[in-house]
């Protein structure tokens, strides 16, 4: 019977089978290193293209500061004055507010009535005046519900006064004073007849 010695061929197989892995996984880690060192050289050229861009940013940034310092001033001028018109406007509707108010208290004033004083305080008015009677009065008050620059009128004040044998009723009412509809008001103020009574009942 022949024998055959199998260990020197199994011990060969085992070695090439160790070579095989061996090399497989120096393959492996070439590969995995090659990835690692593309993606480290794309990471850092993004990197560097994201500073650069940053970088420039901030020099549009810094070139742009006055223009943003001009604008904010621009801001600042323009609140201002917005401002002053508003106190313009303010003040043309108070110088015209007494025009407007004798023109409509006129409108509003029943016969046998005279107004004798009106004075105002923070868009607060005092109407005093004169009449021949109570009902003279209400009916004032009820007309003065239909005022448009006039709210809220109250009478704080009726007495009774001799005046060359006359007994006449001494009144006072205080009303609010609304200057928005001023504007709308004095359309065509100037042609009204009420602007004429008011200087023959002033005169």
């Amino acid at each position: 019977m022949i024998q055959i010695n199998l260990l020197p061929v199994r011990a060969e197989r085992r070695k090439e089978f160790i070579r095989k892995q061996i090399s497989i996984a120096v393959l492996t880690l070439f590969c995995a290193a090659a990835v690692m060192v593309l993606l480290f050289f794309r990471l850092q050229g993004q990197y560097n293209k994201t500073t650069t861009s940053l970088a420039s940013t901030n020099k549009k940034i810094k070139q742009l500061e006055p223009v943003l310092k001009k604008i904010e001033l621009y801001k600042k001028q323009k609140a201002e004055i917005s401002k002053k018109i508003n106190v313009i406007i303010d003040l043309d509707r108070y110088r015209l507010a007494p025009v407007v108010v004798l023109a409509d208290l006129n409108r509003q004033r029943p016969e046998k009535l005279w107004l004798t004083s009106i004075k105002e305080s923070n868009r607060h008015l005092t109407i005093s005046g004169v009449s021949i009677d109570n009902e003279t009065i209400v009916m004032f008050l009820n007309n003065l519900k239909h005022s448009t620059p006039l709210k809220n009128a109250d009478l704080t004040l009726l007495r009774s006064q001799k005046i060359q044998d006359l007994d006449l009723k001494m009144f006072t009412i205080d009303c609010q004073l609304d200057l928005e509809p001023l504007p709308e008001m004095l359309k065509g103020l100037e042609t009204s007849p009420d602007i004429s009574s008011v200087e023959e009942q002033n005169g």
